[in-house]
């Protein structure tokens, strides 16, 4: 029921929030600076990085509290059971540490591959899907599971799928937004993708 956003305003780059049934968004105090912002699952807390560190903020009132250092963070996701899941920088793996703070585990493993970005945790709270850039036979979109360093790569494509608890997955090749079904249990896509739409195009600059 509510959008979270970063704008700028008044020089700043800063979070904003909006109710979808008001007209007027309002900035959250103590987010300049923001970038990449994500839900806790009961919609009460955002998370965000900020000055070379990751971020929580209470939308209910309260200062941001600190989690962990994150020079250049490139996406994060928050599970049911409080488990956040996030990208510390450019470069590297992906990274999960408590909704509440502690000291950073690395998720995943690289394999010819120099960044893992952009999670989505998937239903059930364990699964989730990440970005990989890497060599054209190793990047792309990946799933993998807090259960295990193993991760399967699932399509090539220039951008982060999103997935869609219908069971479809979308995501852009090629200037073209598509979307193909995709079985959980099995880690793979499945029948012929289907375009959603053609032409689009989408900030590179997230994907270097």
């Amino acid at each position: 029921r509510q959008i979270a956003f970063v704008a700028l305003g008044d020089g700043a780059s800063r979070l904003w929030l909006r109710r979808l049934d008001a007209t007027v968004a309002q900035p959250l105090a103590g987010t300049d600076g923001a970038s990449y912002p994500f839900w806790s699952p009961d919609g009460q807390s955002v998370g965000f990085f900020a000055g070379s560190t990751l971020k929580r903020m209470d939308i209910g009132g309260g200062a941001p509290q600190t989690l962990a250092d994150a020079a250049s963070g490139r996406g994060g996701a928050w599970s049911p059971d409080g488990t956040i899941l996030f990208a510390r920088s450019s470069g590297g793996p992906l990274l999960r540490v408590s909704a509440s703070g502690g000291e950073p585990v690395a998720v995943t493993r690289l394999d010819k591959q120099n960044s893992h970005r952009f999670p989505q945790f998937l239903p059930g709270g364990r699964q989730f899907l990440f970005y990989a850039i890497g060599t054209p036979e190793t990047g792309g979109i990946h799933l993998g599971s807090l259960d295990s360093p193993e991760t399967k790569r699932l399509a090539a494509a220039d951008t982060a799928g999103v997935y869609s608890s219908d069971g479809w997955l979308l995501f852009i090749r090629a200037g073209t937004l598509l979307a193909q079904r995709v079985d959980l249990s099995r880690g793979e896509l499945t029948g012929a993708p289907v375009t959603v739409a053609d032409p689009v195009t989408f900030d590179a600059g997230n994907y270097v």
